[in-house]
């Protein structure tokens, strides 16, 4: 019988998604023994514990968060498939407004990364955002003790730690853009392991893959920048891509449509396009 690790990286929501993953390639493959493998460790700049023990053949596979995937990845490794998309807007929870454009000057808001901090600079001053991370109901226990007087954190994590009912609005993407990736789970291996490859493209849903690597090939274009992007995707296959960066006291928007099939060329063109009004800009 073949046998194949899945590696994941620690934290409440990682585990409960990976469950789900090792379930899902049970049912597909019954005749291949699927074990999970909890990888601590906080990734950051090159470390990622993940890729880091795919690379060393302790894992087949990777369950990771695609906004949290750096991209673009190093060749000894392939994005083999996208599960289906959750939502991937920025959720608002607060305990009055229904909009960031309804918070007082001087809110005390609570971000889940430092990457939404340049835009909330950028679109909204007045605001004081710290980063809180991802551990949602710390969060949610400053919020409800005063710390706090808002919190943005991704829809997609608040529902699925059945915390849906906190959330007060959806965020629009022209007004505080996503993580490129965000809101799906991306199954890696190793470029040269077919097995592996072959076992985790069982869970491919091509919509939602088509998307993020629009985003991604975006977010490659432009690195170490804020930004945002987010891919729709219709039934007839047309891409539309949205991205932003935030630059200074503005913040850029572009977008772009295609034939999804072409999500990286699409991706990489508006990066493109953005890098010259950012260079006209300095």
């Amino acid at each position: 019988m073949a046998r194949i690790v899945l590696g994941h990286r620690d934290g409440a929501l990682a585990i409960r998604l990976a469950r789900t993953v090792l379930s899902d390639l049970s049912a597909e493959w019954p005749d291949t023994q699927l074990l999970l493998r909890n990888l601590p460790g906080h990734p950051s700049g090159d470390h990622d514990p993940v890729l880091e023990a795919l690379s060393a053949g302790r894992i087949g596979i990777g369950v990771v968060a695609c906004e949290s995937l750096r991209a673009p990845l190093p060749d000894e490794f392939a994005l083999v498939a996208v599960t289906r998309r959750l939502e991937p807007r920025l959720a608002l929870v607060t305990k009055h407004a229904g909009n960031l454009d309804a918070l007082p000057e001087g809110v005390r808001l609570g971000v889940g990364a430092e990457r939404d901090v340049p835009f909330l600079h950028a679109g909204f001053p007045g605001m004081q955002p710290e980063v809180v991370g991802t551990d949602v109901d710390k969060a949610l226990n400053r919020l409800a003790v005063g710390d706090l007087d808002a919190l943005v954190l991704p829809a997609s994590t608040m529902i699925m730690l059945e915390r849906r009912d906190h959330i007060r609005a959806l965020l629009e993407p022209e007004t505080l853009p996503p993580a490129p990736g965000q809101g799906s789970l991306a199954l890696v291996a190793r470029a040269d392991d077919d097995l592996a490859a072959e076992v985790a493209y069982s869970l491919q849903h091509r919509p939602s893959f088509d998307r993020v690597r629009a985003e991604r090939a975006f977010a490659a274009g432009l690195r170490e920048r804020a930004l945002g992007a987010l891919a729709t995707v219709s039934e007839e296959g047309e891409l539309h891509l949205f991205g932003a960066v935030a630059a200074g006291a503005a913040t850029l928007h572009a977008s772009v449509n295609g034939e999804a099939r072409e999500a990286d060329e699409l991706g990489a063109e508006l990066a493109k396009d953005v890098a010259k009004q950012l260079e006209a800009l300095a």
